[in-house]
């Protein structure tokens, strides 16, 4: 069992989902996340962002809060990998863009995801919503509108899912080679033969390649979406949703920390390090 806090003298790599965990639910705010991150670059700790935000978003992000690390775009879709972060590139590129190098594990782009919800019918996604529509639904607005809609290979649903309408659904994208991930808010659909456990496990084991010594691999998470990454991890955390409850996730080793999204971020990462 790994004990906490993790020492100096021990590499530590966090992944962080980040609508309700890094970033506030609701204002999209990453105020009481900072003095976390300030922690995490003072111990050298590589951030991993692991989301269902598209390139354009995760990007614009960490250009925000002046990092450039490897993350995990949509749900587990693919990798983007700084240029010049590794010193050995072991991986093999789909291409690269601003300077990423991209690792694509999804087998299908939006454009045929987009086709085959229309066959479905019913299921109004972020690309055929319009500005106001899920302006209303997100809270985004402008060019984060902009960057919300360009996925590469999953889309996120707007239309409410439940009980035999969710498994009839939910049915239909397996026929077809997708599955359904429940978000903090929304349901995504995505290839079937991605998550973000299995994403992340790759990533470790590029960082295995890369350090002289295993490190600890913890993650931050607060949903269902969430759970194939806190399975992987060493050290997973669970923080708050909104109304202070956390999500139905039963795995055994995992630390429940008792405050909402960006408040939990902030402690989580103290309690690591501190």
């Amino acid at each position: 069992m790994i004990q906490l806090p993790i020492t100096s003298d021990q590499a530590l790599v966090l992944f962080s989902d980040l609508d309700g965990t890094l970033i506030d639910h609701h204002t999209y705010d990453t105020r009481a996340s900072e003095g976390a991150l300030r922690l995490l670059v003072g111990r050298s700790v590589p951030l991993v962002f692991c989301s269902s935000k598209t390139f354009a978003e995760q990007s614009y992000l960490q250009r925000q809060l002046g990092m450039r690390h490897p993350f995990i775009f949509e749900n587990g879709s693919a990798v983007a990998i700084p240029d010049g972060f590794f010193p050995e590139k072991w991986y093999s590129t789909a291409h690269t863009k601003a300077g990423y190098d991209i690792v694509v594990f999804a087998h299908a782009d939006a454009l045929n995801l987009g086709a085959t919800l229309q066959q479905i019918g019913g299921l109004k996604g972020y690309k055929v919503a319009s500005d106001a529509e899920l302006s209303a639904a997100t809270g985004l607005s402008g060019d984060a509108l902009i960057r919300a809609r360009e996925r590469w290979f999953t889309e996120t649903l707007l239309s409410p899912l439940a009980g035999e309408h969710l498994r009839e659904v939910e049915n239909l994208l397996q026929a077809v080679g997708y599955s359904l991930s429940r978000g903090g808010r929304f349901f995504t659909v995505q290839s079937a033969r991605v998550n973000k456990g299995k994403a992340v496990l790759w990533m470790m084991e590029l960082f295995r390649q890369n350090y002289a010594q295993s490190p600890v691999f913890a993650a931050i998470g607060d949903s269902p979406n969430d759970v194939p990454m806190l399975e992987v991890v060493n050290v997973p955390f669970l923080v708050q949703r909104p109304d202070q409850t956390w999500a139905e996730v039963e795995i055994p080793q995992i630390i429940r920390i008792d405050a909402i999204g960006p408040s939990g971020f902030d402690k989580t990462v103290k309690l690591l390090l501190e």
